[in-house]
């Protein structure tokens, strides 16, 4: 009996490592896609690729959609695949570029989008313009003016989070967006001396990032972007345990913490840095268990304007942008911002799952 029990047990798993069902997603050129996220056909979140561009299994999903920061949102039946890969197209709205004599402040506006999950459900979404200053002198960055202009899940908070959370995590992007990962990665001492990270050639345009644990990140050069994409949590974790950090090492293995994030920069071969003002995009990826269940949190951060202003210049442009854009801003007004700037469209998945939160928490616009 005992025998019959363990064969039967060894061919369910058997049979459900044969259907386990991985996707590979690639560049036009053949790169890997890290932070893809793989949504099912009614909208949950399915699972991210990692650094290799890979998903290990689309848990018996039949279609699917890819959403990333950097690309097209792409549909795709999972019969049809060959190999499990998948190539998407990218997609790139073109900033006003800062040409005139530098001042001391280098204005960015930025756009943001975050999700956050628990599971595989969305529990709040929230978006919204960010017009910042940034010092040219010095890595202070000045404070955003204005409010946030948000929708997300103040309604019914036992479903969801209040929208500051997500609203603090793409400032803080949005402050240390003109800071190139990749800039750091070959120059900065604390990536060599804290993480213990260094950078290898990896073929042609391609670098890899590794630690004393193995690869970490990469850095990629194509068609005049830069894109820098580290295992953070991987960087942090080690850094901890090599720096005496003990307690935050534990706290975040005992959570499960994770954490990746990808910075695309328009690539200046003349320069031997990125320009800080050159910055396009950044989507930033934090998981981690909670009494609730495994929570995901994804911010979007989008350069839509630059220039070199003075202070006067800053608190005008800012004000201006205020005005137009206050208070608890309707999806369509938002919507409109996002055409104007070119912004990607959200894919169709995500509008179902924004729309099902909407009814869940009672939010009308």
């Amino acid at each position: 009996m005992k025998k019959s029990l363990l064969f039967i047990f060894a061919a369910i798993v058997s049979a459900t490592t044969v259907l386990a069902q991985k996707i590979e997603v690639i560049d036009n050129d053949g790169n890997p896609i890290p932070l893809v996220n793989v949504l099912a056909e009614d909208s949950i979140l399915i699972g991210t690729t990692d650094l290799d561009g890979t998903l290990s299994d689309v848990r018996g999903a039949q279609k699917i959609t890819l959403t990333h920061i950097a690309y097209k949102s792409k549909k795709v039946d999972i019969a049809s695949l060959k190999d499990g890969r998948v190539v998407m197209e990218d997609v790139y709205h073109k900033i006003k570029v800062a040409v005139v004599r530098p001042k001391p402040y280098i204005y960015m506006e930025y756009y943001f989008r975050a999700f956050s999950y628990i599971g595989d459900s969305l529990r709040v979404y929230t978006a919204g313009i960010l017009p910042m200053a940034h010092e040219i002198n010095n890595n202070y960055v000045g404070k955003a003016h204005g409010h946030f202009w948000a929708y997300g899940g103040a309604a019914n908070k036992a479903l969801t989070w209040n929208t500051q959370d997500l609203q603090d995590r793409a400032q803080e992007c949005a402050s240390n967006a003109l800071n190139p990962a990749e800039n750091f990665l070959n120059r900065g001492e604390k990536f060599k001396n804290y993480y213990h990270a260094n950078v290898d050639k990896d073929g042609d345009n391609r670098w890899k990032v590794l630690n004393p644990e193995g690869v970490v990140g990469s850095i990629v050069h194509s068609d005049g972007y830069a894109y820098t994409t580290l295992d953070g949590a991987k960087m942090q974790i080690y850094a901890n345990k090599a720096n005496n950090e003990t307690k935050l090492a534990e706290k975040r293995e005992d959570k499960n913490y994770v954490y990746q994030y990808m910075q695309i920069y328009i690539l200046d071969e003349e320069m031997e840095e990125l320009p800080r003002e050159n910055f396009v995009m950044e989507t930033n990826h934090w998981v981690h268990d909670t009494k609730n269940g495994r929570k995901t949190t994804i911010v979007y951060l989008y350069a839509v304007d630059n220039a070199y202003l003075d202070k006067d210049e800053y608190t005008q442009r800012a004000k201006a942008i205020s005005k137009g854009h206050s208070g608890q801003m309707p999806l369509s007004v938002l919507a409109e911002y996002e055409r104007k700037h070119n912004i990607p469209e959200l894919a169709p998945e995500q509008k179902i799952a924004i729309d099902q939160l909407k009814k869940q928490t009672g939010v009308k616009n």
